[in-house]
């Protein structure tokens, strides 16, 4: 007997639906709860601090105070910048590294260093930049709040001046509830 066309393409339809359908369901996706999904940050946050160099802000006083040449870059919003930051800084925010940076730094063997208000951006930055190509990134550790900590002066629009520690946190009252 002959398969008619009609019921060959009715079978090859119904034999691709029952696969589809029959998927196991471990193969979705499955929902990470908050937990897991901080875990998943503090991950990520150690792997880059272990694959890169790294120097505190009194040790970076040090290398202000030297001769050597290098690009300072504050990763930090353009408001943070703008408030206070460490002398000679460049600011690239964090969200724009990778399509700024090219364009500012041609040598990809300067020495870069790079701080944010704690660390914890610079980090995640300076492993960018070395997976970018900047073979001489070096991240401060303790950043703007380690310099600031140690006594030394920051500057902004209108010049020189000392932070008092924790004065660099002046929280604004927040607005509705972002947790939910």
């Amino acid at each position: 007997m002959e398969i008619q066309p009609m019921k060959t393409s009715l079978r090859v339809f119904i034999f691709f639906t029952v696969m589809a359908l029959s998927v196991p369901c471990s193969l979705q996706a499955r929902e990470l709860s908050i937990d897991q999904v901080k875990q998943n940050v503090i991950n990520l946050y150690k792997s880059a601090m272990e694959a890169q160099p790294a120097v505190s802000a009194k040790n970076f006083k040090k290398i202000i105070d030297g001769d050597s040449e290098f690009v300072l870059l504050d990763v930090r919003s353009e408001a943070e910048f703008n408030a206070a930051h460490l002398p000679g800084a460049l600011n690239v925010e964090r969200g724009r590294l990778e399509w700024v940076v090219p364009d500012i730094i041609k040598k990809t063997d300067r020495a870069i260093y790079v701080y944010c208000q704690d660390g914890r951006r610079s980090g995640f930055a300076a492993e960018r930049l070395i997976q970018m190509g900047y073979t001489n990134t070096i991240h401060i550790s303790d950043g703007f709040e380690g310099w600031v900590t140690a006594g030394y002066y920051v500057y902004n629009i209108h010049g020189e001046f000392m932070l008092s520690t924790g004065g660099y946190y002046k929280r604004e009252p927040m607005v509705g509830n972002i947790s939910k």
